[in-house]
């Protein structure tokens, strides 16, 4: 009996320790996964909360962008509006004075006109009294003569006065035309700038658009348009002094080429003197000084005279807004555009964007193939202070004075 108690005693033990076993080993497993839930629930909190974290900072840094941008938009149109204003603060100043300068031309042409007609009147008189109803008096005056001196005194008298009338004839003819011929030239230049103005007003207006639709974007945006304005006072002050310069090394131009004239008329009055002394009939005309031509740049280097060689020969060709045909029509930075395409130079199209092209040199150093830069305006230099350009729909493309207004930049882009 002792002996099964026994027997069923150790069976039961058996039985028990692998119950509690069983038991201890649930109880290990439950709690080493219930932390494994607990972290991975974290662990997804976590990342989901970094994602919004990321996604706030994106949008926040999107909007920064999106400040800066459209900060940095309207300081650039802001920019493009201070040189806008100031350039046509200058054209507004050239196109008064070439106002001035042509109402006086208007008045010279006038007083030159009426002087002319008086000294025609004066000259037709004269011979009407000694031709026409004086021939006696006129055969008198050599009738009265005392002797063959006073004879040759009366007639070079006769012949003094139709000298006289005939070289005072000609002198208004030719000074009624040296008018007439700068006033045409004056109106000219007026249509360039009327059409250039009326560019820049079309420019601004579209400037003044695109500003306001940014405007709402910065606060100080009153401030940025007001410095803008002083900023364009400023450039043209500065405009102002450096077409100071360049009006001086015009009158330098001016007097070297009148020196120089006189000394090729002396040299010429000399060489006919010596010919009639000799009573040579012969003339040499190789030594007949002509003037700079058109058709040829001068001085430089030879491949910035190859480049406005290459642009005198479209002279005569029309001017077309926005057009780029050197051939069939363009505007004033088509024509530089293509002509510096020919040479495998790739220019901007607008003629403010080409003002920044190559390096600046002074006026007083300009050389063939340089960039002559006006407000909304620019041309090819080509020597003698001349440039070919795309003028106007009046005058196409053309040759003409360099300086005939307000000069903002020069550009060497061949170096």
């Amino acid at each position: 009996m002792k002996r099964k108690v026994q027997i069923m005693y150790h069976k039961n033990a058996g039985i028990f320790r692998r119950l509690f076993c069983g038991i201890m080993i649930s109880a290990m497993v439950c709690t080493q996964t219930v932390p494994v839930f607990a972290t991975s629930k974290a662990e997804k909190e976590k990342q989901e909360a970094q994602k919004k974290l990321n996604e706030a900072n994106k949008q926040a840094q999107d909007a920064a962008n999106k400040k800066n941008a459209a900060q940095n938009q309207v300081s650039k149109l802001t920019t493009d509006l201070t040189d806008l204003l100031s350039d046509i603060k200058v054209l507004e100043n050239d196109m008064a004075n070439k106002e001035k300068e042509i109402k006086q031309a208007e008045s010279d042409y006038q007083e030159a006109k009426k002087e002319e007609e008086k000294q025609y009147l004066a000259m037709k008189k004269r011979i009407q009294y000694m031709y026409e109803k004086g021939d006696t008096e006129y055969m008198d005056i050599f009738l009265q003569v005392k002797d063959m001196s006073d004879l040759l005194n009366k007639a070079e008298y006769v012949e003094g006065i139709y000298t006289y009338d005939r070289k005072m004839l000609v002198k208004f003819q030719e000074t009624k035309q040296q008018v007439a011929d700068y006033k045409e030239d004056l109106e000219e230049d007026k249509n360039e700038m009327e059409v250039m103005e009326l560019e820049y007003k079309d420019q601004k207006k579209q400037l003044e658009t695109l500003i306001a639709t940014k405007k709402k974007e910065v606060s100080n945006f009153d401030s940025q348009l007001a410095q803008a304005k002083k900023d364009a006072d400023l450039y043209a002050q500065t405009v102002a002094k450096k077409n100071e310069e360049i009006r001086k090394t015009k009158e330098e131009e001016a007097r070297k080429k009148a020196a120089e004239q006189a000394r090729k008329k002396a040299e010429e009055d000399a060489r006919k003197k010596a010919a009639s002394n000799t009573g040579s009939r012969s003339t040499n005309n190789n030594n007949k000084y002509s003037g700079p031509s058109a058709s040829k740049s001068t001085g430089g280097t030879a491949q910035g005279r190859s480049v406005a060689d290459y642009g005198l020969q479209f002279v005569g060709n029309p001017y077309v807004f926005g057009g780029t045909s050197l051939t069939n029509g363009t505007d004033c930075s088509g024509f530089v555009q293509g002509v510096y395409r020919h040479f495998g130079y790739s220019l901007p199209r607008s003629s403010s964007e080409q003002r920044s092209v190559g390096a600046e040199v002074p006026y007083s150093d300009a050389q063939p193939g340089d960039l002559i830069c006006y407000a909304g305006h620019i041309g090819i230099y080509i020597g003698n202070g001349q440039i070919v350009h795309a003028s106007s729909p009046a005058t196409g493309i053309k040759v003409g004075t360099a300086t005939y207004r307000t000069i903002l930049s020069v550009r060497r882009v061949i170096q």
